[in-house]
């Protein structure tokens, strides 16, 4: 049996350390071209950053990392916000209940 998730906004759920907010900052000029440009910061992943996508993944991997080492027999793949969960026998809704609380 097959088991398919796709978390929903991953990038948004993985907060940025406070100190590098401003590093993720960008303005957005005012309609009034005399008033200052806008500033804002991300506090989350942005998506489109170079890197984001590799951090997305090291995190649902984080996150799949004890759900795997104490359920060693499904077969687990899993790329950025996609998941594929494979077994000869379904899983079980303790399975299910581990994996939704780790993820």
């Amino acid at each position: 049996q097959l088991l398919i998730i796709d978390l929903k906004d991953c990038f948004f759920s993985i907060p940025l350390h406070p100190e590098d907010t401003e590093r993720f900052a960008f303005s957005v000029p005012q309609t009034n071209v005399a008033l200052p440009a806008k500033r804002y910061e991300w506090v989350v992943l942005p998506q489109g950053m170079k890197n984001s996508p590799t951090m997305c993944q090291w995190y649902v991997s984080l996150a799949l990392d004890d759900w795997r080492k104490e359920n060693p027999d499904p077969i687990v793949y899993h790329y950025m916000d996609d998941i594929l969960i494979a077994t000869p026998k379904g899983i079980t809704e303790q399975q299910e209940e581990q994996l939704k609380q780790c993820l």
